[in-house]
């Protein structure tokens, strides 16, 4: 089974991706073993094959999946209409931190494997996406301010980083004693943003 549908999902083979997802955004691609998947999805490890040829065909499945549920929902958001910068940022500002907490495990393990070539072909979801979209919907506001190109796709970066900051903060507080985080919140990185584009 080389290929499988992503949008027709058994609910073993989705049991098996949300727990090897999981893994992956906790130890690692590498450290994350059909073993370790299997127990964790309460299943027999040669289940694992039987709905997936191998981990990358599993691993190329999940996120295939959530790239494309990731994809309509930000075609969705970004189709809407807004009053100003002001409202676009704010609104925009909430979205992204939404979507990537509901799918931090993706975002999470791309994080963690930026850099490994092993991988690259597994974890394309590319944030680059949010940002250009979101970049261009800022340039319809351009007659409220005179910024170049290369300007807006700078703050949008920026913005954008600052929001995955916030979610890998998060996550690191929740699996781990250290209690000590960023001082920063959302909010105070809409207020930044906004005083850079009024």
């Amino acid at each position: 089974m080389a290929n499988v549908n992503a949008e027709a999902l058994t609910q073993t083979q989705q049991r098996i991706i949300d727990a090897a997802l999981d893994l992956v955004s906790h130890v690692g691609y590498k450290s994350t073993t059909t073993k370790m998947i299997a127990q964790k999805a309460e299943v027999n490890e040669t289940t694992i094959f039987k709905n997936f040829q191998s981990k990358q065909v599993l691993m190329d499945t999940a996120f295939k999946q959530h790239t494309k549920q990731i994809t309509n929902e930000v075609d969705e958001f970004f189709s809407q209409s807004f009053k100003d910068t002001t409202d676009l940022m704010q609104q925009s500002g909430r979205f992204i931190a939404d979507i990537f907490d509901r799918h931090r495990q993706i975002v999470l393990s791309t994080i963690k494997e930026v850099g490994n070539e092993q991988t690259k072909s597994i974890f394309n979801y590319k944030q680059e996406y949010i940002q250009q979209l979101l970049c261009t919907k800022l340039k319809e506001f351009s007659k409220d301010h005179s910024l170049t190109d290369q300007q807006y796709e700078t703050i949008i970066f920026m913005f954008n980083s600052a929001i995955m900051s916030l979610l890998v903060d998060k996550a690191r507080k929740e699996y781990s004693e250290d209690e000590q985080g960023l001082t920063i919140h959302l909010n105070d990185v809409i207020e930044l943003i906004l005083k850079t584009v009024r």
